[in-house]
């Protein structure tokens, strides 16, 4: 996972607790996760990251996956 460090300072977890296949539902994922997700990506790499996208996002694979699609468009 190319975006592991992202994902952990969004979760307020450490980077080997997180596997590919874990549910967000483990962690603290609620809107104030999601809204800092959006934040992170909006001022370090000045995109904007799919809203709709990210309220179906369910493992930490798929929100690694979102994250880097979102900063290669």
């Amino acid at each position: 996972m190319k975006h592991i460090k992202i994902i952990a300072k969004i979760l307020d977890e450490k980077e080997k607790k997180l596997k590919p296949n874990c549910n967000l539902n483990n962690f603290i994922w609620d809107s104030m996760a999601k809204i800092n997700l959006i934040n992170f990506i909006n001022e370090k790499y000045n995109k904007n990251i799919n809203i709709k996208k990210i309220k179906s996002i369910k493992t930490v694979k798929e929100l690694d996956e979102l994250i880097n699609f979102t900063i290669k468009k």
